[in-house]
């Protein structure tokens, strides 16, 4: 039997004790916890015949340690008599309890008090059991303790468990998040535990930066997402996963593989310095798509400036910090796999059918042949061929034959085992996409290795290997050409081949020369190596050195062949290029903590210095002319015309040294300050140092005695947070003068020459964009947390903005980068969650986000609005400014509509001077039409699971904000000689106010028809699957198998827009696919 020394010590050396991953990495940190506080902490203790309550309730409010025992066993256990100064804890234990009859044992902050068992039997006896919670669900992994003693075991995916005891042993049961309960082994005889939920103890704890903490001494703004919602997307996107999963958080649907669209966390504020937030990987930068989804642990989202201010210059725009999983230390060897394959079905514009187009034709005609209402035969308007065609109704839908449904696959395995000293992962993925556009595929791999070993008591090692490559070819934007191609138009000849010139009437080559074969090659292949070491040290108690060194390697490949006979050099020579880009970042971290408990005093301070170096290199090279186009893009040396050569360099650093302290009173009363200081090597000779701070407070209301007897009410916390961060997000030599070279050439012939001259003008003034932010939360749960949530609101302001300002061309520039201008960001946002019915066999939760967000301009150069740029003092950051459309000219009005040079069917703008006389001019007439970017964010989700059978859902939506359809707007030309969407035009019989009439010429300010709201609510993902494990379990050695189906971007079920359009992609050849996927979760 093991000693009570070997207990507290945490070695456990005898039997390995067995943990499921989720146990063990939270064991891990509640007994680095204990192990750096209490558990080797001092007290003072004085007492004369005193009770053993009396000594245990002295320690515990010296330590963090909770005394657990049972009053039976310690009663009439008195008499204790001890005079202590400053004596270790284990020290007094080991001297006083054994002289009371007693012994202890350490779990997580308690000591197990039992009484010393009697001589262990010759023959060990072997109890079963089985372990479940409230609802009668097994519990996965709890721990089974014989008191006293490292002897252990964890409960199987039945809940059951198997161990051999001493005889007269007790046994602890513990779970995360469960009231431990201790019982009598019985052999012979399957004990039934059932686990209740400690709501206390279910504390869970959240990543910040350069740190950790429990969700609840949280002061600042953070959200977290696990990982477990993340994986459990059929997507290769993490963007696209966490769309409505946190309030404050904007985030639109990929429209493709690898579209990287921009994320925001609290709208925008700047103006040129950028508005992306920073993104964290495991300890250094790093960017989102380069992780396999699979991998991640966690995600949490730094959205103020006081939780963002220690990452300094680079939190400006928040942070989003990426923990990925580790190897397990139970024991066991995990085995996952996981696949999906899905179907992306392309939702483009609705074109015009062949009889409308055929009418449009004959429409245009008549009005520009002043024949209306006679009955023109289509022979004047057809050509022979166009009549044919129209006789055999032989028509073409230019949408079917460039795009097509796409597919989405991906294959990932991962293996993860270890033991108390050592612990280990490796996963894998596989990804294939063939996207809508017929030529577009692309393929990814991902590689992840993990390690962390136990050097030493005081030490720890950890490596990460991260790689992933993505191959992609043929992916190509045709713009307004997509039109060119009508349903008169044949794409190919009698015998087969594409037809160059499809359509006359435009003179563009058929976008279908892409396809033809060796005649379009663009291929992309981007590399990403990622490598984090780092090594964490104890050297004495309470204090904790760590240092991470990460180093991030990025290339991109890019190279193209565009043949005689493509689309890209429609009717000209081919050419062939090629590109290489590539950029590395070293990122090294220290971080020095002091963690301690003094009674009900909790200090946690962290020193840290961080130093980041970044470069990239790129060259190209390209040209025409390639007499054997076979060569593609693999020898561009045989291009004989319009070479061209082309080279660039560019780097910065940056230097940080911070400080923060987190204080606590009886976990009640929190307080944070923190100050980082930034050097950039960006910014201009005495600017290049910038300081930031963060303060906050809060106060757990919920804790105070005055409300413990209101049992309804589980969590009540007030907390206010101020902070400041920088920006410097600009080009690496703003701050320099530049040269260019250029070409002189004197006479009217002859060979010129190269010289250089200035091409920027130097700031030597040039500072820091300057963000700050007060934040004010209120975090609240009632009837035991089955509902909880929070409510924010929060003030940003921006100042110094960094922003090019136009300077007289006298100086022989056009613009400088300076700091000017000022911008101001306000808003609420609110997340709810409920636990709205739990069963034995049936549960099912709820989630309710919702964001409000201000932003606007409050200064700017000389106090004016820069109209060249539409950005405009009192008014939002991204605005439509033009003229106001308010319908289209009526016959009746022709005499109004002439004073303004309009006819009947053309766009009618509304006069917002009248007083200035009948005209329409861009100085009187513009105005701001609506914001860019949504007001409100809202998000709906469930999740219902009955015995094998789970349901989830998720609903987004976004509020009062326009977009630009261009598909119904600035591509509407209704000529005749183009395709365009199936629009409701303007005739003489048909006196709509929607679109303008047929013209042989493209009608005037017809961008405006394609300016419409973009506010919807969508089914942004519905989810059903169901796990196999109890039916197949004893027939197949599996711990999970479930088999789901899931639809993502299902539909709408509500839109504003006039039109069908995707509002978070409205233009014409990029689109939102919807997708149906079906997969397999399957663990060993």
């Amino acid at each position: 039997m093991k000693t009570a020394k070997q207990s507290i010590d945490l070695e456990y050396k005898g039997t390995k004790k067995r943990l499921n991953l989720r146990t063990a990495l939270i064991s891990l940190c509640m007994f680095a916890f204990v192990g750096t506080s209490a558990q080797t902490g001092t007290v003072t203790v004085k007492l004369r015949n005193a009770s053993v309550k009396e000594l245990f309730s002295v320690i515990e409010k010296q330590t963090s340690y909770r005394f657990s025992y049972r009053d039976a066993e310690i009663k009439g256990k008195g008499n204790v008599t001890i005079s202590a100064t400053n004596r270790e804890l284990k020290q007094l234990l080991e001297g006083e309890l054994p002289k009371l009859g007693l012994k202890y044992a350490v779990s997580g902050n308690k000591i197990i008090v039992t009484p010393v068992a009697a001589a262990a039997s010759a023959q060990p006896k072997k109890v079963t059991g089985k372990v479940v919670d409230a609802n009668g669900e097994p519990v996965i992994g709890a721990t089974i303790k014989e008191q006293g003693t490292a002897n252990g075991t964890i409960t199987d995916f039945d809940g059951s468990f198997t161990l051999d005891v001493a005889d007269n042993a007790m046994l602890e049961v513990s779970y995360i998040g469960y009231k431990s309960q201790e019982l009598k082994a019985v052999a012979g005889k399957t004990l039934s535990v059932t686990l209740r939920e400690d709501t206390e103890a279910l504390d869970e704890v959240v990543v910040i930066g350069y740190g950790t903490t429990k969700k609840s001494d949280l002061i600042a703004s953070v959200s977290s997402v696990k990982g477990e919602v993340i994986r459990s997307a059929a997507s290769t996107s993490i963007n696209d996963t966490l769309q409505g999963k946190i309030p404050g958080l904007d985030i639109v649907s990929s429209r493709y593989e690898g579209d990287n669209r921009d994320v925001y966390i609290r709208g925008s504020r700047s103006l040129k310095a950028g508005n992306t937030p920073l993104v964290i990987i495991d300890g250094v930068p790093g960017d989102m798509y380069n992780i396999n989804m699979n991998d991640v642990e966690s995600v949490e989202v730094l959205k103020d400036a006081a939780s963002a201010a220690i990452y300094g210059s680079q939190g400006a725009n928040g942070v989003i910090i990426i923990t990925t999983k580790r190897g397990n230390s139970s024991g066991k060897t995990t085995i996952n796999y996981d696949a999906f394959y899905g179907i992306d079905i392309p939702h483009f514009m609705d074109m015009m059918p062949a009889e409308k187009f055929l009418q449009l034709k004959r429409d245009v005609y008549k009005l520009e042949n002043n024949c209306w209402g006679e009955d023109i035969p289509d022979e004047k308007i057809f050509t022979n061929d166009q009549l044919d065609m129209i006789a055999n109704n032989e028509f073409y839908d230019w949408q079917d034959i460039i795009f097509r449904n796409g597919s989405t696959m991906k294959h990932n395995i991962s293996i993860s085992s270890g033991n108390e000293k050592t612990k280990f992962s490796i996963s894998g993925a596989y990804e294939r996409n063939q996207g809508y556009n017929q030529n577009s595929e692309a393929r990814k791999y991902f590689l992840t290795s993990t390690v962390d070993h136990k050097l030493t008591k005081w030490m720890d090692l950890g490596a990460t290997i991260r790689f992933r490559q993505r191959r992609s070819s043929g992916f190509s934007e045709y713009g307004q050409a997509l039109f060119y191609g009508t349903p008169l138009c044949r794409p190919y000849d009698e015998n087969g081949d594409v037809i160059t010139y499809p359509n006359p009437d435009e003179g563009s080559v058929s976008v279908l020369g892409d396809f033809i074969d060796g005649q379009y090659e663009k291929d992309t292949e981007n590399m990403n190596f990622n490598s984090v070491f780092n090594v964490t040290i104890r050297p004495i108690k309470h204090l904790t050195y760590r240092t991470n060194l990460g180093y991030t390697y990025n290339s991109t490949k890019e190279s193209y062949f565009y043949g005689s006979q493509s689309f890209q050099v429609n009717g000209g020579v081919n050419r062939a290029g090629r590109e290489n880009d590539s950029d590395n970042r070293i990122t090294w971290n220290n971080t020095l903590t002091y963690d301690n408990y003094f009674g009900k005093h909790h200090i946690v301070a962290d020193a840290i210095q961080e130093i980041i170096k970044y470069q990239t290199d790129d060259t190209s090279a390209e040209g025409r002319s390639m007499d054997v186009e076979d060569m593609t893009y693999y020898n561009l040396g045989i291009l004989t015309e319009n070479i061209g050569i082309k080279s660039s360099y560019s780097g910065y650093q940056l230097a940080s040294f911070m400080g923060r302290i987190r204080y606590s009173y009886a976990d009640k009363y929190l307080f944070n300050f923190s100050v980082r200081s930034d050097g950039s090597s960006r910014l201009a000779e005495g600017n290049k140092w910038a300081t930031f701070y963060s303060a906050g407070a809060a106060w757990r209301v919920s804790e105070e005695e005055f409300l413990k007897d209101i049992k309804w009410l589980s969590n009540l916390k007030l907390r206010y947070a101020y902070g400041m961060v920088g920006n410097q997000a600009i080009d690496s030599y703003v701050t320099l003068g530049q040269l260019d070279s250029y070409p002189y050439q004197f006479g009217s012939a002859g060979t010129g020459f190269y010289r250089y001259r200035p091409s920027s003008l130097a700031n030597k003034d040039l500072g820091w964009e300057i963000t700050r932010t007060h934040n004010i939360g209120i975090d609240f749960g009632f009837f035991q947390n089955k509902l909880s949530g929070s409510v924010e609101y929060y003030h940003t302001t921006t100042d110094d903005l960094l922003m090019d300002r136009a300077i007289p061309v006298t100086t022989g520039f056009s613009m400088i980068t300076q700091n000017i201008g000022k911008t101001q960001n306000t808003g609420v946002e609110v997340s709810l969650n409920a636990n709205i019915l739990q069963r034995k066999d049936f549960s099912f939760n709820m989630f309710f986000n919702f964001a409000v967000n201000n932003n606007k301009i409050v200064d700017l150069i000389n106090g004016e609005d820069d109209i060249t740029n539409n950005w405009f003092i009192g008014h939002p950051i991204n605005v439509f400014y033009n003229y106001e459309k308010i319908g289209i000219w009526q016959l009746g009005e022709e005499e109004e509509a002439a004073l303004y040079g309009k006819r009947p069917g053309d766009i009618k703008m509304k006069d917002q001077n009248p007083e200035d006389g009948k005209q329409i001019t861009a100085d009187a007439d513009k105005v701001i039409l609506g914001n860019k970017d949504p007001k409100y964010i809202a998000s709906l989700g469930g999740n219902l699971q009955w015995k094998g059978l789970d349901v989830s859902f998720t609903l987004n939506s976004r509020w009062d904000y326009l977009v630009d359809a261009s598909g119904y707007g600035s591509f509407v030309i209704p000529t005749g000689t183009r395709w365009l969407a199936d629009v409701d035009y303007w005739t003489p019989d048909n006196p709509t106010n929607l679109y303008p009439r047929p013209s042989a010429l493209w009608p005037a300010n017809v961008e405006l028809c394609g300016i419409m709201k973009g506010d919807y609510i969508k089914l942004q993902d519905l989810t059903v699957g169901y796990d196999f494990t109890r039916l197949i379990k004893k027939y197949i050695p599996v711990s999970r198998l479930r088999v789901y189906a899931q639809l993502r971007n299902a539909f709408y079920l509500y839109r504003a827009a006039r039109e069908n359009i995707i509002p978070e992609s409205p233009g014409i050849e990029l689109t939102v696919p919807r997708s149906i996927n079906f997969g397999i979760n399957l663990s060993f």
